[in-house]
């Protein structure tokens, strides 16, 4: 009896030896949640405090004889973009626009993604990036949520190239250089009727 008792201990110390040495073997980080992929380093394109946002302009419609409104002001801890989309006399956009600054360029430069955050009024919104002297620029749509807080990242390969009139662009560059940028803008279109407003409070390149 006492054999079999350490013959019985034998085959389990084995047992336990073989599971060992097989969870030694098993790749590293076998069981990790890997997050490195989100943690994309940021870096603000604009400065949106309030001597900075003083400096931002409106362009809208009636320099083609429409009846739009727009104003920015600071308030809630960024760029406030407001005001009255009109349809009349074949008008239907406004936009806000940064100063012309080459420094943006150097700080997207290798960027993936342009992330902005904002609370926006359910309407949908257009990021315009272009270049100084250039007769295209790009850009992407995002769509916001009524009073919600949210960030929306615009990947620069979704970037799309339109000329002065957001209309195709065949002899621009397909794809935006980030390095190239000079000036970013925020602009509402669509045909979206009505008064509209959108707080932005950061607008960062990824890297």
């Amino acid at each position: 009896m006492i054999r079999y008792g350490l013959a019985g201990t034998m085959a389990a110390l084995s047992t336990l030896l073989l599971v060992s040495c097989g969870s030694v073997d098993r790749p590293a980080g076998a069981d990790a949640t890997t997050t490195a992929e989100n943690t994309g380093a940021e870096v603000p394109l604009v400065s949106l405090d309030a001597p900075d946002v003083a400096r931002w302009t409106t362009v809208n419609d009636p320099v083609m004889g429409g009846r739009s409104t727009s104003k920015v002001a600071y308030a809630d801890g960024g760029l406030v973009f407001s005001g009255t989309i009109s349809l009349e006399n074949n008008g239907g956009f406004a936009s806000a626009r940064s100063p012309e600054d080459p420094d943006i360029g150097r700080k997207a430069a290798s960027a993936t993604s342009i992330r902005v955050r904002a609370v926006g009024d359910g309407k949908t919104y257009v990021l315009r990036v272009g270049a100084a002297g250039q007769p295209w620029s790009y850009i992407q749509r995002f769509p916001t949520e009524t009073g919600v807080q949210r960030t929306y990242e615009l990947p620069v390969a979704a970037f799309q190239p339109v000329g002065m009139r957001m209309d195709p662009a065949p002899q621009a560059p397909a794809t935006l250089d980030p390095s190239s940028i000079t000036q970013v803008s925020v602009y509402i279109l669509d045909k979206q009727q009505g008064p509209f407003a959108i707080t932005i409070t950061g607008i960062d390149a990824t890297h």
